[in-house]
This record gives structure tokens, sequence and C-alpha cells, in this order.
């Protein structure tokens, strides 16, 4: 009788370690929560990042992130580009991140662009920003409506509603 109280307390062990990491969607699809998930890729061709998060919910081929950072290694210059927001998504299939809510990206010469939405490709090192643009530079801000940052962080294209506000230092 004491060996199969003790299985079943053992089970019962079992079952509750499962089910603190492991829950079930709205869609009854499985979510596993991770704490602190981090990614990173070296490649070959000197390509370099490294994002991180807080908490992250796994799913099939998504990842859900939540107090997400990241830094990337530009592969011209060698300078580092910097991202934080409130959350975003990886989906490792197509090798993307989706971000939502106070979204930086910035490097430490001083140049930050914020957003309210934005996609970065991490195949081909484009990221598109959508709703309230703001490019911060030293010679002054440019603010849009969406924007698409190209080229290892080298080259800027905005539509929509662009506005630049230039800072003449004497």
């Amino acid at each position: 009788m004491q060996i199969r109280f003790q299985n079943i307390q053992f089970y019962v062990l079992i079952f509750i370690l499962l089910t603190s990491s492991v829950a079930l969607t709205e869609s009854n699809k499985l979510e596993i929560e991770i704490d602190n998930p981090k990614f990173s890729e070296k490649g070959l061709d000197d390509k370099t990042y490294e994002i991180k998060a807080k908490k992250g919910l796994k799913s099939d081929v998504q990842l859900k992130l939540f107090a997400v950072e990241g830094k990337f290694k530009s592969n011209t210059d060698g300078r580092w580009i910097y991202m934080e927001a409130d959350q975003g998504t990886y989906d490792q299939s197509l090798n993307l991140i989706e971000l939502e809510r106070n979204i930086k990206f910035y490097t430490n010469e001083g140049e930050m662009v914020k957003s309210s939405y934005a996609t970065f490709d991490m195949e081909n090192d484009i990221i598109n920003l959508k709703d309230n643009i703001n490019h911060s530079i030293r010679e002054g801000l440019i603010t849009s409506d969406n924007s698409v940052i190209s080229n290892n962080f080298n080259n800027f294209k905005y539509q929509g509603n662009v506005a630049t506000k230039f800072i003449i230092k004497d």
C-alpha cells in the first residue's frame, strides 16, 4: 500500500511540474512558457545577432516574446545596432521577428529610431517600421508614417507624411 501511495505522489509531482510550464491557449494550441529565452547567430559571413526576452511563449514555429532586447552587428563597419520592444513574435521558419509597442533601434553613435510596430527580416537585414516613426540623429529629427531600413542600418527610406527638423549649431 505504501508503494502505491509513493507512486501516486510521484505522478502528481510530475503532473504539477508539467502543468507549471505548459498551457493551452484559447485556440487549444499547446504553448510552453520559457523564462529568459535567448537566441543568437554567428555566421560565416560575420553576420551576428542576439535576441533575448524576459519571458517567452513557444508554440509550433512561433515564439511570443515579452520585454525584448537585441543587438545586431553590422556586416560592413562592425558597429552594433541595439533593439528594444515591449513584445514581439519570432517566426523561426521565416527568420523574422515582429515587434510591437515602444520599439527602439539605436547605435552607440547616438542614432535612434522609434516606432509603434516593426518587422525585422534577419535573413536579409531589412527593418520595416510602421506608425509613429521618429528617427533622431545628431543633425535633427525625421518623422514619418512608414520607414524601411536596410544595408546594415545605412539606408533609410521614408513614406507617408514625412517631416524633417534640422538642428543648426553655431
